[in-house]
C-alpha cells in the first residue's frame, strides 16, 4: 500500500514538534512518497523487464527464439532481476537500484553491439581483464553508435534517479529489523542464486543444445539467436580447459616418453605463412561466368598449377569467424575443439608459455615473427604470441604509412611491409619463419565497406541471384581480388629471390555471407541441417597452397615433397596438422615429441574434426571407433597434458 504524508500538520502535531525544529518544505508537500516494502517485489519485476526490453534494442532483431522458447527469454531476463534485487537490498531503494542496473546492463549491451560490429565477436567475461586496452583501441574503429538508443538509456536512467529521490520505502517499527537483515543478507543471497544458476543451468551443454540455433560454433550467431545475457553467463564456464573423459596423467606421460623422435636436420628455407582473412574460392561456383582476365582468383589458380605447388583444403575450427582459433590450431598443432566440449576461443584459454612451431623453428636456427596489421589487444594477441614463442611481434602501430581499405590496413600496404621486412631480415644471415595474419577483407560485407557501388568490380553471372546476395558477393569479391593480388605480388617477388622460400597461403575461415548461409544457398550449395558429412566439412574448408620458389624447390626436393609429407590426393588436411607438416618439410618435424606424434597421426587420419575423421584413402567416418577413436583420444589427452602440465621457461 502507498502512504502519502499529510500536506499540512495538525495543531496537535505542531505542539509535539520540538522547539527549534525546521519544517521541510518537500515533506510538507508529501515528498518523498512512501511505499510499503512489499511493493519492492512487483516493482523490481516490472523494472527488470523494462531494462531487459531496452537492452534487447541493442540487437539487430529480437530473437524469435524468445517467443518459441520462453525458457530462453527467462534466462536472459533473470540476470537483470537478480542484479536489481541485490542492489535493491543493498540500497533500500528499488528505483535507485534500477538506475544502477540500467547503467551496468546498458554499457554491457551497447559494448556488445559495437564489438560485434567491429570484430564479429560478442563481449565475454575475459574482455573485462583487458578493459583498458579495449577502451584505447576503440578509438581506432569507425564505430556507428546508435545515438537514439544511447539517449533512451540516459533518459531512462534520469527518470529512475528522479524516482529514487521522490519515492522511498516506508519503514515501520516492525519491519526495521527485517530491512536491516535484508540489507546484510539479501545481496549475498541474490548473487549466490545468480552464481549457482551460472555454474549449473547456464553451463549446461544439454540445455544449450536444446535451444534452436543455426550455427553453434559461431559466437556471434549464438549471441544473436540465444541472447547476450545467456551467452555471456554461459561463456563464464565455457572458455576453460576441460579434462578429457578417462584422462590419466601417468599414462599420458608414459606414451609421451615412448614417442619416437629424431634429431632435426633443418633445411634453411625461409618459411612464410600468410593466413588471408576470409579467403576462399566461392567464386568458382557455377553461378559465375568469369573470363580468364576477370577471374578474381586468377593468381591463386595460376599458383595452384605451378610445378612447385601443393594445394588442397584446410579444415579449420569455425565457419564465418574464429580467426584466432585457426592461428592456434596451425601454430600449436592442437585443436581448439579439443580444449572443451563447448564452443571456445583458444586464445582465451591460453595463459602461459606453450610449445609451438615457433619454438621448434627457434631451436633450429630460424628467426621467428608474427605480423598482423590489427589491434594488439584483440584476443590478447600481444601476450599470446609471447607465450607461443615468437621472437618478434608486429601490430598495426608499425604500419605508419599504410593505406586503409574497408576500414582496415590494406592488403597492398601489408604486401609492401612484408617485402621490406623480408629484405631487412636477410641481413641477419638467418632463415625466416614468419606468420602473417591479414585483415582487410574482414566482414561485414555491407554496401559501404569499399565505397560506392559503382567503384566496385561487378559480378559476372551465369544465372540470376537475389539482390541481397548479389550485393554481399560483390563487396566480398572486391576484397577477394585484393587478397589474390597480394598473393600474386608475393609470388612474383619471391620468384626473383636467390634465397629459398616456402610460402604457405590459406584462408582462416569461410566468409560469413548473410544470415542462414544466404549467399551459399543462393549459389546452390547444400547448407541444410541434414546434409552429408562432406558437405558439413565444406563449410569449414578454405583452400590452401604451399608454393616454393626455385631455390626453395631445390632445397626441399619439391617433386616428391607431397608424397614424403603424406598429403592425401584430395589435399584435405586439418588446420592443426598444417604447421606440423611444414616442420616436417624443413626437416624438424620429428624433433619434438608432440609434433612427432601429430605428424604420425595426420599421415593416417589427415582430417580430424569434432568427432569425425577422414582417413588417408579419403574415407569419411561419421562416428569414430576402433583405432580411429583410440588415436583421436590420445591426441586429445596429449593436448590436455600440454595445456595443463607442460612448462616452458
Amino acid at each position: 500500500m502507498i502512504h502519502f504524508q499529510k500536506t499540512r500538520p495538525g495543531a496537535h502535531e505542531a505542539k509535539r514538534r520540538r522547539p527549534g525544529k525546521q519544517t521541510n518544505i518537500a515533506e510538507t508537500h508529501g515528498i518523498p512518497l512512501r511505499i510499503a516494502a512489499g511493493w519492492n517485489i512487483p516493482l523490481a519485476i516490472v523494472l527488470a523487464a523494462a531494462i531487459w526490453f531496452l537492452c534487447l534494442k541493442t540487437m539487430p532483431v529480437i530473437p524469435y527464439t524468445f517467443f518459441t522458447t520462453p525458457l530462453l527469454g527467462l534466462l536472459n531476463w533473470l540476470p537483470v532481476l537478480l542484479i536489481l534485487a541485490a542492489l535493491t537490498f543493498a540500497f533500500g531503494n528499488v528505483f535507485g537500484a534500477a538506475a544502477v542496473t540500467m547503467v551496468v546492463f546498458g554499457v554491457f549491451n551497447i559494448a556488445n553491439q559495437l564489438k560485434i560490429e567491429a570484430r564479429d565477436d560478442p563481449v565475454v567475461p575475459q574482455d573485462l581483464t583487458m578493459l583498458r586496452e579495449a577502451l584505447t583501441a576503440a578509438g581506432g574503429y569507425d564505430l556507428r553508435i546508435d545515438l537514439p538508443l544511447v539517449l533512451a538509456f540516459v533518459a531512462a536512467c534520469i527518470v529512475l534517479i528522479v524516482a529514487a529521490v521522490l519515492v522511498r520505502t516506508r519503514k515501520s517499527s516492525r519491519s526495521r529489523v527485517l530491512v536491516r537483515c535484508g540489507r546484510a543478507v539479501g545481496p549475498l543471497v541474490s548473487l549466490a542464486i545468480l552464481f549457482g544458476l551460472t555454474v549449473t543451468v547456464y553451463a549446461s551443454a544439454d540445455l544449450f543444445n536444446s535451444f534452436p540455433c543455426t550455427n553453434r560454433f559461431n559466437m556471434t550467431t549464438v549471441c544473436q539467436e540465444t541472447g547476450f545475457h545467456y551467452t555471456f553467463l554461459r561463456s563464464v564456464t565455457q572458455n576453460n580447459l576441460q579434462k578429457p573423459e578417462g584422462f590419466s596423467k601417468a599414462e599420458t606421460e608414459e606414451r609421451i616418453a615412448q614417442t619416437q623422435t629424431a634429431a632435426a636436420q633443418p633445411k634453411p628455407v625461409n618459411v612464410i605463412f600468410v593466413m588471408s582473412e576470409a579467403f576462399c574460392d566461392i567464386t568458382d561456383a557455377d553461378a559465375f561466368a568469369w573470363t580468364e582476365d576477370t577471374d578474381p582468383l586468377k593468381n591463386y589458380h595460376a599458383v595452384q598449377q605451378s610445378e612447385h605447388a601443393i594445394s588442397g583444403r584446410l579444415i579449420v575450427p569455425n565457419y564465418g569467424g574464429g580467426t584466432a582459433n585457426t592461428e592456434f590450431d596451425v601454430l600449436a598443432g592442437m585443436q581448439t575443439a579439443m580444449l572443451s566440449d563447448a564452443s571456445v576461443s583458444s586464445f582465451r584459454v591460453l595463459h602461459k608459455n606453450m610449445g609451438s612451431i615457433f619454438r621448434v623453428a627457434d631451436d633450429n636456427g630460424w628467426q621467428t615473427a608474427f605480423i598482423h596489421p590489427g589491434k594488439a589487444w584483440f584476443y590478447n594477441r600481444q601476450n599470446i604470441y609471447k607465450w607461443l614463442g615468437a621472437q618478434e611481434i608486429v601490430f598495426e602501430d608499425a604500419f605508419t604509412n599504410a593505406t586503409y581499405k574497408g576500414g582496415y590496413v590494406s592488403d597492398a600496404s601489408l604486401t609492401e611491409y612484408l617485402i621490406t621486412d623480408f629484405q631487412n631480415r636477410q641481413a641477419t644471415g638467418q632463415p625466416q619463419f614468419t606468420y602473417v595474419t591479414t585483415i582487410q577483407n574482414h566482414m561485414a560485407y555491407t554496401e559501404s565497406k569499399y565505397g560506392k557501388a559503382r567503384d566496385l568490380y561487378q559480378l559476372q553471372l551465369a544465372e540470376e541471384l537475389p539482390e541481397d546476395a548479389k550485393t554481399m558477393l560483390t563487396v566480398y569479391t572486391h576484397g577477394l581480388r585484393d587478397a589474390d593480388t597480394m598473393l600474386g605480388d608475393l609470388v612474383h617477388y619471391f620468384e626473383q629471390q636467390e634465397e629459398p622460400v616456402l610460402l604457405i597461403w590459406y584462408g582462416d575461415h569461410l566468409p560469413s555471407l548473410g544470415d542462414n548461409y544466404l549467399c551459399y544457398r543462393a549459389l546452390g550449395m547444400d547448407m541444410t541441417a541434414d546434409r552429408s558429412m562432406q558437405d558439413w566439412l565444406d563449410a569449414y574448408a578454405p583452400p590452401f597452397v604451399m608454393w616454393a620458389n626455385q631455390a626453395g624447390a631445390d632445397a626441399l626436393d619439391f617433386d616428391t615433397l607431397a608424397e614424403r609429407l603424406g598429403i592425401p590426393q584430395d589435399g584435405m588436411l586439418s588446420a592443426s596438422f598444417l604447421g606440423a607438416a611444414v616442420l616436417d618439410a624443413v626437416g624438424c618435424g620429428q624433433s619434438d615429441e608432440f609434433f612427432a606424434f601429430v605428424n604420425e597421426l595426420r599421415r593416417e587420419w589427415p582430417v580430424v574434426q569434432r568427432g569425425t575423421a577422414v582417413d588417408a584413402q579419403g574415407n569419411y567416418l561419421s562416428a569414430l571407433d576402433g583405432t580411429a577413436a583410440d588415436a583421436v583420444k590420445e591426441y586429445q589427452d596429449r593436448t590436455y597434458y600440454r595445456m595443463k602440465y607442460e612448462t616452458i621457461e
